[in-house]
């Protein structure tokens, strides 16, 4: 019998955040790596029949566990279940009631909508290229959802590409890219500083205002300025390793996302505004738990750079000292193995949201309840009992 496997070398073009910690887990048709290669290349959804032999404690994402519905309903049956199950989510600001006015300028809300909670973030200079932001863009193009990118990236794209993209702006280049703004469906700021927010509704008043706010212990309160500012959207963002900007022990970004959302909840003010969550989600599982810690729906970033095969140079922490070959490649072959990412994703998330007897991924937003966390699950097993004994 002969068995012709891929040479584990070529699974570790990524860095060390995509290597499993577990040496049981560390082969390379288990690693992240290979299960999006998979993905990308075929469009399918990994199935491995040894089940799984890795640690099921470990941090981050894998201390936390999606909690099955015991109820039989005919959701259950996935995607070939007879219920439709609505992926679609929306992106930016509600009325917290419903108000009457004859003023022509009052908003009842500015929103949009992308059949999936999934986007794609920011790559910056180093981390990106033509051929990568071509197949960013041809992707977002096919299956409707929307991109990040820069005004400097905008010159590789085509005028159809342009339409789903978000240009990422700071408050004193809006005079310089008042074109972007006025054909965008959604603008994103990178500072906090909300005075041209009015101008940016004059150009567009159609596109829902998002403000960039890296994750930190005290991003919650900063969330909540915004929130009661009256800003559409905040895109919270850790680095990609998924860890927080905090210099000394920094937090893991689904506990400093659930904090801000618990905060706004508490304030009433959850509802009006959507979060979206990127840094660390390279695999598709960790979708449904970031909505479950409290986000609307997640950016991609460096799984994008795994599904194109970028080769990084050394680690990929943040997108400062991220560095990638530059390479070029026929951008309609990207486009197909994003879009291949996309159709498994969703197929898997269509899969976890049948086995929670859920119809609607918008109902899973901050529903700890549908998890167990690690973290409290030990608290509960073995309190009062000194750890060592």
């Amino acid at each position: 019998m002969c068995n012709v496997t891929r040479n584990p070398e070529f699974y570790k073009f990524a860095d060390s955040y995509w290597v499993p910690k577990d040496p049981a887990t560390s082969t390379a048709s288990l690693s992240p790596v290979a299960t999006v290669s998979y993905e990308a290349g075929t469009g399918k959804i990994p199935i491995k029949g040894m089940g799984y032999r890795g640690g099921f404690a470990e941090g981050g994402w894998d201390s936390i566990w999606t909690d099955m519905s015991e109820i039989v309903r005919p959701t259950r049956d996935g995607v070939y279940g007879r219920e439709y199950i609505s992926t679609l989510v929306d992106i930016g600001r509600k009325p917290r009631f419903l108000e009457f006015s004859s003023e022509k300028d009052r908003r009842l809300s500015r929103t949009i909508q992308v059949p999936l909670p999934i986007i794609f973030d920011y790559l910056p200079p180093n981390l990106n290229s033509q051929s990568i932001i071509n197949s960013i863009a041809a992707a977002s193009s096919r299956t409707g959802t929307l991109f990040v990118a820069s005004p400097e990236q905008k010159h590789w794209l085509t005028p159809e590409q342009r339409r789903q993209m978000v240009p990422l702006l700071s408050t004193s280049s809006l005079n310089e890219n008042r074109e972007d703004v006025m054909e965008a469906p959604a603008v994103e700021l990178t500072g906090c500083d909300l005075g041209n927010s009015k101008r940016i509704a004059d150009l567009n008043p159609d596109a829902p205002i998002c403000v960039r706010l890296p994750l930190t212990k005290s991003a919650h309160s900063k969330a909540l300025e915004l929130a009661r500012a009256g800003v559409d959207a905040i895109h919270l963002f850790a680095n990609y390793h998924g860890e927080g900007w905090d210099t000394e022990n920094p937090g893991f970004v689904g506990d400093l996302v659930r904090s801000v959302h618990e905060r706004l909840v508490r304030e009433s003010l959850r509802d009006e505004l959507t979060l979206i969550v990127s840094g660390g989600i390279i695999l598709v599982e960790h979708v449904p738990k970031a909505i479950i810690c409290g986000a609307d729906l997640v950016g991609l970033d460096t799984t994008v750079l795994v599904a194109l095969q970028a080769h990084f140079e050394g680690e990929c922490r943040s997108s400062r000292d991220g560095r990638i070959r530059p390479e070029r490649f026929d951008a309609s072959w990207g486009e197909q193995r994003l879009v291949n990412i996309l159709a498994s994703w969703h197929d898997q998330l269509i899969e976890i949201l049948s086995a929670m007897g859920m119809r609607d991924v918008r109902r899973l937003r901050g529903d700890v309840g549908r998890a167990m966390f690690n973290e409290d699950l030990e608290k509960e097993v073995f309190a009062g009992i000194e750890r060592g004994k």
